[in-house]
């Protein structure tokens, strides 16, 4: 009996450790003001690359586990007005969030980890501060009732190594199928008629506000 009762104590304080350093970057989120995004809207799916090393390019699990979707209260508005958009069109289909508010301590690992490869380009320079860092930016696509991601043609996320390069590869080869290019611009759309502000060379990410209106309201997440 005894050693039953060690077992079971050992193991509660296994998984409350184990909460506690889960929840780090969550209370980074937090103190610095932000929401999670399913208390404005518990449609938009959220999986979240950076808390697993199978979907990230990096192979960390830079989030501990998160599974949580963390933005400003405005951003994460707004992002709820995209997926009204959406459903409007394709009631089946739904936004999926695979990266929101990041700490720019995170940042800085992603950027020393890429630099000097074809991806650095993928991390924006922790020094300045990536739109992620001031909790206004979303990497989002969009997934089929099944929740299976629609084609969208290159990414970099949820892929080994492998194909990775070669989707980089065959991004600078070949152009994008009509299917892939109609899929982005429903993206592109919806995000844009809600007020977000895609990039140009990443199809998956857009800004909730223009970099200059993020320095002057918001302050970086460390």
């Amino acid at each position: 009996m005894k050693i039953f009762s060690i077992f079971i104590t050992a193991s509660l304080m296994f998984v409350t450790n184990s909460n506690c350093f889960a929840n780090k970057i969550e209370e980074k989120f937090i103190q610095a003001g932000l929401i999670d995004v399913h208390t404005i809207d518990k449609s938009i799916k959220v999986k979240l690359v950076n808390s697993n090393p199978k979907n990230n390019y990096f192979r960390e699990n830079y989030y501990n586990g998160l599974k949580k979707a963390y933005l400003q209260e405005k951003i994460a508005i707004k992002l709820s007005i995209a997926q009204k958009h959406l459903k409007s069109k394709f009631p089946e289909y739904s936004l999926m969030i695979m990266d929101a508010a990041r700490p720019r301590s995170i940042s800085q690992l992603m950027y020393d980890k890429m630099k000097g490869t074809k991806f650095e380009k993928f991390v924006a320079n922790p020094q300045k501060g990536s739109m992620h860092n001031y909790g206004i930016a979303v990497d989002i696509t969009i997934i089929d009732m099944n929740e299976k991601e629609i084609d969208m043609g290159f990414s970099p996320f949820y892929k080994g190594d492998l194909l990775i390069y070669w989707n980089y590869a065959k991004k600078k080869i070949f152009n994008l199928s009509d299917k892939q290019k109609q899929n982005r611009k429903l993206l592109a759309e919806v995000m844009k008629k809600a007020g977000f502000i895609p990039l140009s060379f990443e199809w998956w990410h857009f800004n909730g506000v223009s970099k200059k209106k993020a320095r002057r309201q918001y302050s970086i997440i460390e």
